[in-house]
């Protein structure tokens, strides 16, 4: 399949939304915080259906010299398997050519990654978070 990646930030709040719901990952996220995650983020990459659905979305993070974080890797449940993630992952890595990538992969996602030639360090590395002031 051939997708068309747009760099462009034009994503309105209910298709982000519809997008992050459709992959369990909470709904109806407020305006505000939309426009800052995506302000937030110097690179954002995304597809969109022949219909002009959004299909699939990526963010990162990068210092342009050590390391590149990528954000969000998140494909619709309908388009998955056409190659849209690994489409969105390879603008990634254009985007930052021979500087490192680090994911953090949930679940499942991980054999997509390894799929993609990412590895575990030689060294284990653990992710851990805190919500800074937040409640639980």
């Amino acid at each position: 399949m051939t997708c068309r990646i747009f760099t462009d930030k034009n994503i309105s709040t209910p298709e982000y939304s519809s997008l992050m719901e459709s992959v369990g990952w909470g709904s109806h996220y407020s305006e505000e915080l939309v426009q800052r995650s995506l302000a937030a983020y110097p690179y954002v990459a995304y597809v969109r259906s022949d219909s002009g659905a959004l299909w699939g979305y990526v963010s990162a993070f990068s210092d342009h010299a050590f390391s590149t974080m990528l954000g969000e890797l998140v494909v619709h449940p309908l388009a998955q398997g056409k190659g849209i993630g690994r489409a969105l992952l390879s603008a990634v890595e254009s985007e930052f050519t021979g500087i490192p990538i680090y994911v953090k992969p949930l679940g499942d996602a991980k054999r997509f990654f390894v799929a993609c030639g990412y590895r575990a360090p030689a060294i284990e590395m653990q992710v851990l978070f805190k919500r800074n002031g937040a409640t639980d």
